[in-house]
Parts: C-alpha cells; structure tokens; sequence
C-alpha cells in the first residue's frame, strides 16, 4: 500500500513538478476545508432554527398559561363571590327559620303545650318495612328549637297501640328492639336520633306509637302520636320519590 502511494506521488511529480503536487494539494486541503466550514455553518443554521422553533413554541405556551391562569383568576373571583353570596343567603335562612321555629313554638305552647318543653320538639317518627315479615325499622328524631343549644338531657318511651286477638293491647317499642334502659337516656344540641328494629308480636295488628320525651328540669313531659298506616303511607311516598 504503501509502495503505491509512493508511485502515485512520483507520478504526479514527474508530470507536474513538485511545485504542481503541492498547489494541488493546497487546492485539495483549501475545498476540503471549504465543504467541512460550510457543513459546519450549516449544521450550526439549522441548529439556530431549531432553537429558534422551540422558543417561538415556549413564548406560546407561556401566552397560553398567562390566559389560563387569568381564567381561572376570574373564575375564583367569580366562585369567591357566589360562595359568599350563598353563605349570606344561607344566614338569611336560616334566621328565617329560626324565626319560624320560634312563632311555632309560641303557638305550640298556646295551642299545644305538650309537643314542647324547654324549646325541644319530636320532629319526626318514620317508619320502614324490613325484608322478613313483620319486621320494621324505626327512626325517631328529637330537636331543638331555639338558636342558643343549650346541652340538653332526657329520657324517652315508645309505646306500640293495637289490638290482639279483638283486644286493645300495648308494647314497649323500645323493649321490642332490644334497646336497654341507659339507651333511652340521651344527651344532645341541636338534635338526637333514636333508630332500632323490632319485630311485631304474634297475631298482633298495630294502630298507633306513642312517642313521650321527659326533659330533664320540665314538668312537662313531651308526647306525640303517630298512626301506623299514616308512617306507612308516608315511607311509601318517599319510596316513589
């Protein structure tokens, strides 16, 4: 190989002359020189665009989050203000239903002195079917009225009306869940919940539940009554709901 080379060499300075091989090669090493400056700008061209691109495409996805973060500034500023438009709608609320409680209460003592005592009311009884026969859920809730909760204690009985074998017979509900006696004493603010399942006794048809609630330091014990049928009713239409 290298025997060839130098054949080559000889050659071209036998015909050309020594000071032809070296222009030649000054012309050669000149355009190699030539074409690798110019790759090199245009890699380094083509580098810049692409750069370039790429900023272009930040400077647009920056615009973008400055919009969406606008956007969603105005829209916290908008949810802000509703928030704070339903909290004082709310207030407005409930002081009207404060006040409605309140002329309730006024009645219900004129008109009914024994479904109220020391601001605390039966609100609700309900009633519900089980999957097993005869078997039924309850649901008991006792509130307070006034706005001011004062921490409120008392005790309650249930009594089931109705007759058995053509009898007027009566049980205690409570008994019938299975809810011993310090589970009828209760402790509350605003409001209390007493629930239990029971299931009717044999032969019986019940009519009527008789809720009495004794509050602590008042005479006067609450009592309300519900109509079997009409709980039943009522459960049914909540059910279509």
């Amino acid at each position: 190989m290298k025997e060839k080379k130098n054949i080559i060499i000889s050659a071209l300075v036998h015909r050309f002359g020594g000071w032809g091989v070296l222009a030649l090669a000054i012309a050669c090493g000149a355009l190699a020189g030539y074409w690798g400056g110019n790759w090199h700008v245009l890699a380094l061209q083509d580098e810049i665009e692409r750069k370039e691109l790429l900023i272009e495409q930040l400077y647009e996805r920056s615009e973008t989050f400055d919009y969406q973060q606008h956007i969603a500034t105005v829209e916290l500023g908008i949810e802000r203000a509703a928030s704070k438009s339903l909290q004082q709608e709310l207030l407005m609320a409930q002081d009207e239903n404060f006040a409605l409680r309140r002329e309730l209460t006024f009645y219900q003592k004129i008109m009914a002195p024994e479904l109220e005592a020391s601001g605390v009311v039966i609100d609700s009884l309900e009633l519900q079917k089980n999957i097993a026969a005869n078997h039924f859920h309850f649901r008991l809730a006792i509130v307070q009225m006034e706005r001011l909760r004062n921490l409120t204690k008392g005790s309650l009985n249930i009594r089931l009306h109705g007759r058995k074998e053509g009898k007027s017979a009566s049980f205690d509900l409570l008994a019938l869940a299975n809810i011993e006696a310090k589970d009828r004493q209760f402790s509350m603010r605003y409001f209390t919940v007493q629930a239990g399942d029971f299931v009717l006794p044999d032969d019986f048809l019940p009519e009527r539940i008789d809720v009495e609630v004794n509050i602590n330091g008042s005479k006067q014990p609450l009592t309300r009554s519900f109509f079997w049928s009409q709980l039943l009713q009522e459960r049914a239409k909540q059910g279509v709901e």
